[in-house]
């Protein structure tokens, strides 16, 4: 026989677990280990690391679908890498004289930005509603 098991997460891999426990396992074979104490408890998925802070003139596109920091300021012509983690983001500036290039869809990654200009610069993720933050240059 064979069987096709499909499961999702930790509640389906529970299931399958016990599934597996009742049928007794899935037959045959001798040897191999003592299975008297029975299954071992399922592990904790992880959650996804995202540094809680960000280096020297760094922003960072999070996996929570954020900015870290959300204003950032800096000294005029200061470069600004922007640390994109997780999940696939963008920063796209509003169109004011001075903003830098856009970035366009990135996913655990680096870019780096000039900002020549001072002035308040913000910008978002428009692949995420309400991603959003600013860079002000002195």
């Amino acid at each position: 026989m064979h069987y096709r098991i499909r499961t999702y997460g930790l509640l389906g891999s529970l299931a399958t677990l016990a599934l597996v426990s009742a049928c007794g396992g899935g037959g045959g074979g001798g040897g191999g280990g003592d299975y008297s104490s029975g299954p071992t408890a399922p592990t904790t998925p992880s959650t996804p690391s995202t540094p809680s802070t960000p280096a020297a003139n760094e922003v960072i596109a999070t996996d929570a679908n954020a900015f870290n920091p959300g204003t950032l300021t800096v000294s005029k012509g200061t470069t600004v890498t922007f640390t994109f983690q997780g999940v696939t983001h963008n920063v796209t500036f509003a169109n004011v004289a001075g903003a830098p290039a856009n970035v366009g869809n990135s996913t655990n990654t680096s870019v780096q930005r000039v900002f020549a200009t001072a002035g308040s610069f913000g910008y978002a993720c428009t692949l995420h509603a309400g991603m959003q933050g600013t860079v002000v240059v002195n």
